[in-house]
């Protein structure tokens, strides 16, 4: 069965951080790590108390990609 699906509008950018705000999974890019990485699942891969069920392989590349592209303007 497919998860839930995965819009930009679900994340939240703060300087070097995304955070997928429904499953509270949070990436990171910081000064001795040069490419963006996990800190924290949250309750991705699990269903959360609404029904929704995010998969990691939908929400990875996107919050990867805004890390990225943070990288890029900053």
């Amino acid at each position: 069965m497919p998860g839930t699906k995965v819009t930009l509008e679900q994340f939240k950018l703060e300087d070097h951080e995304v955070v997928h705000i429904p499953t509270g999974r949070d990436g990171r890019r910081t000064g001795t790590i040069a490419e963006p990485h996990l800190e924290s699942l949250g309750m991705l891969g699990s269903v959360l108390p609404n029904g929704d069920d995010y998969e990691y392989g939908d929400v990875l590349p996107i919050a990867l990609k805004l890390l990225r592209e943070r990288k890029l303007e900053g």
